[in-house]
């Protein structure tokens, strides 16, 4: 094994990368300011060109939804480099093109960026610096779905998954694109709102008296917005009219989650926002890879088609994803979570294939107001191997490299000044859901 492979462990399952401050020389120059010559080199030029040229395609392909601004209300957190001060010294939100073209060019500040590590031994070595919008960061999530895999097979008795769909409208009531992150808040919030009861506490009455655990998957629409998937592992037989109460909380609780979208009696399982399967890793790998009718083998794969492209490059991916993306980046947002006991499934997992001794440390990343609920699989220390020292980030470019200081800072968030009128939801009609048919129900066996 390389080095610089054996370097990644050294920091655990932390993200360091919003942590440290931004490793490149001179920012990117926006897609609305400057010419070309602001750039310093070739290689910052050559990404700078292409981060361009995704932006002006959002502009010039959806020219309505990249004019909306990110956000128009003032309970969202927003990066502050997502907001724009205003006049009389309040702030408002950029438009969603802005947004985007600051995302990309966060992120190609991580470009040739590395984290510079002394191991025990005294000999520096390097790791790429990670962020979650990396195509290798997927392998955390697929290697924590194994995990849990395998610990719940060896846990449970009749293992069964349930897949819960949540969404919500993305046209306000004038008919309008909804602004991205407010509605994303929406449609994640009825999870556990503020007030009442919501698909959690559903969830924990439908399956009372069962062992179950779950993983929240936020994922994007082909309009570039965003919505829940819900996987639940249960030990024992479930059917879908066990998750109608479930499906009925996000339908309370999501002002903008409308019936037509979470139809439980839809004649095509498709279009069902619940779907059931049970397990079997006795499958063979032909089996695994289509499955079996109601069966799945390989539950990591199963899971993992719903996380998204996380194999291909983030600049190769289609303008849905980024534009989504983009506003994830800007609140944010979690796009993989588990809840406390799949959590530790995950992390007894772990112990029983490492028997390195570990040491811990302060996690900058955690925020008490945020992460110190059952749902957040962020700590308030990370598992860091003996011995091992982060020194600085280092930049390679063509004029060789520059050292940074590690900026043990988190993420500046602010709030901007509301405006919601612009922006009305489009509420739910008052539609109860319709039983499928006696020819629907016998079509479905």
């Amino acid at each position: 094994m390389s080095r610089n492979t054996d370097s990644s462990s050294a920091i655990g399952n932390a993200d360091l990368a919003s942590a440290a401050s931004r490793p490149s020389k001179t920012n990117c120059t926006t897609g609305d300011s400057g010419a070309e010559n602001g750039v310093p080199d070739s290689w910052h030029a050559y990404w700078w060109r292409q981060k361009n040229n995704i932006v002006d395609e959002f502009i010039e392909s959806r020219s309505a939804r990249a004019a909306r601004p990110i956000s128009v209300r003032d309970d969202q957190k927003l990066r502050e480099e997502c907001t724009t001060e205003r006049h009389d010294g309040g702030r408002r939100a950029k438009t969603w093109s802005s947004v985007l073209n600051e995302f990309l060019d966060w992120y190609n500040g991580y470009r040739h960026a590395h984290l510079v590590f002394t191991d025990p031994d005294g000999n520096e070595v390097r790791a790429q610096m990670p962020n979650s919008h990396q195509p290798r960061y997927g392998n955390k999530y697929y290697a924590r779905l194994k995990a849990l895999e395998r610990q719940m097979i060896r846990e449970y008795d009749d293992l069964h998954i349930a897949m819960l769909t949540f969404t919500g409208s993305t046209r306000n009531a004038n008919g309008g694109w909804r602004c991205p992150a407010d509605h994303l808040r929406d449609v994640v919030d009825s999870w556990r709102p503020n007030r009442g009861r919501g698909v959690y506490h559903a969830l924990r009455d439908a399956l009372s008296g069962m062992e179950w655990e779950y993983g929240l998957v936020v994922e994007k629409h082909k309009s570039g917005y965003g919505h829940v998937h819900c996987a639940v592992f249960v030990d024992g037989t479930v059917t879908e009219s066990d998750f109608h109460p479930v499906i009925d909380a996000h339908l309370r609780q999501c002002e903008i989650a409308h019936r037509d979208a979470h139809n439980y009696h839809a004649s095509e399982d498709s279009d069902r926002p619940v779907s059931i399967r049970s397990v079997d890793p006795s499958l063979d790998p032909v089996d695994i890879d289509t499955n079996r009718g109601n069966v799945v083998g390989n539950v990591g794969s199963y899971i993992g088609e719903y996380i998204g492209a996380y194999g291909e490059p983030l600049f190769d991916r289609g303008l849905d994803e980024l534009q989504f993306r983009a506003a994830v980046w800007a609140t944010g947002t979690q796009l993989v979570r588990f809840s406390a006991g799949a959590n530790e499934l995950i992390r007894r997992e772990r112990d029983d294939c490492d028997d390195q001794e570990t040491i811990m440390l302060s996690n900058p990343e955690f925020k008490p107001d945020k992460h110190a609920n059952p749902e957040s699989d962020v700590l308030p220390f990370e598992v860091v191997n003996p011995g091992w020292s982060i020194d600085s980030i280092g930049r390679v470019d063509e004029e060789g490299e520059d050292r940074y200081d590690v900026a043990r800072s988190s993420v500046v968030f602010a709030t901007i000044d509301d405006a919601r009128h612009l922006d009305p939801p489009n509420s739910q009609p008052n539609t109860p859901p319709q039983p499928r048919s006696e020819n629907q129900r016998l079509d479905s066996y």
